[in-house]
């Protein structure tokens, strides 16, 4: 389990989250949503123990999350950022490849078995024909599928994605997300997704937590969450919330009224 409790960001003078608490269990796939500057990318921070706390604590299996070596909670956490930080050219084979550094032996070479697990998940982002490209060669989706491919291949317990479906297209975006929800479902992993998409958000996250100024406005069921009024007072935008007709979760849209 991964567990924010009651903990506080300040940058300064300025609160950057203050007061949160988030659960993620296994099979979780947790939503955070809310408008810029709520908060959202410096809490993903924070449950990978990456920013200091000024209040409350951070644990990982029921240990502080800074009792563990940046190792250990490399083998148990996984980022998704917005954007990989490369600092001279490498391959996307090899670039995926450095999601398996935690698990690497004395010799820090990588084994048979990792190179299988890279392999399949290359397959699975649909990278397998990209895997010689340079990642200074790919486009901003291919990049974004090869951080999220690097991501799986570690085999964490625990995924954080920052706006992981920036810059894919509707049939990457709904790709990633089955793979991520599929990992979540089968594999006793629970993933924080930051995103801007609630729709995506109501059809894949198992809860939606809703972030405004660094405070949490709500947590629950996407149904629970998503509703007219919470949104309102989160975005201050009138929306009209129904059903989606194929799969029933909730659908979100805008509702523009002329001045």
């Amino acid at each position: 389990m991964l567990e924010a409790r009651k903990i506080t960001v300040n940058y300064d003078e300025r609160e950057a989250i203050g007061g949160v608490s988030l659960t993620a269990t296994p099979k979780d796939v947790v939503a955070i949503i809310g408008p810029n500057g709520a908060g959202k990318s410096t809490l993903l921070r924070a449950l990978n123990g990456s920013v200091a706390l000024s209040a409350g604590e951070v644990l990982l299996d029921e240990r502080s999350i800074k009792s563990y070596s940046r190792r250990a909670v490399a083998r148990r956490i996984a980022v998704v950022a917005q954007e990989a930080e490369l600092r001279f050219p490498v391959t996307v084979m090899e670039f995926v490849l450095g999601g398996r550094f935690a698990w690497s032996n004395a010799w820090g070479w990588e084994t048979e078995r990792d190179i299988e697990i890279v392999q399949k998940t290359l397959r699975e982002t649909e990278l397998d024909g990209f895997a010689d490209r340079l990642m200074n060669e790919l486009s901003g989706g291919e990049r974004q599928r090869a951080v999220l491919a690097r991501a799986l291949a570690t085999e964490a317990k625990f995924l954080l994605l920052d706006e992981p479906t920036a810059n894919l297209d509707l049939a990457h975006q709904a790709m990633m997300l089955r793979l991520v929800r599929g990992r979540c479902d089968r594999a006793d992993t629970a993933a924080v997704v930051v995103t801007h998409d609630v729709n995506l958000a109501a059809e894949f996250a198992t809860r939606v937590m809703l972030l405004k100024d660094g405070h949490t406005i709500a947590v629950g069921l996407p149904e629970e969450v998503l509703t007219v009024d919470l949104l309102k007072k989160v975005f201050d935008l009138q929306v009209l919330v129904d059903a989606h007709p194929v799969s029933g979760a909730p659908r979100i849209t805008p509702v523009h009224t002329q001045g």
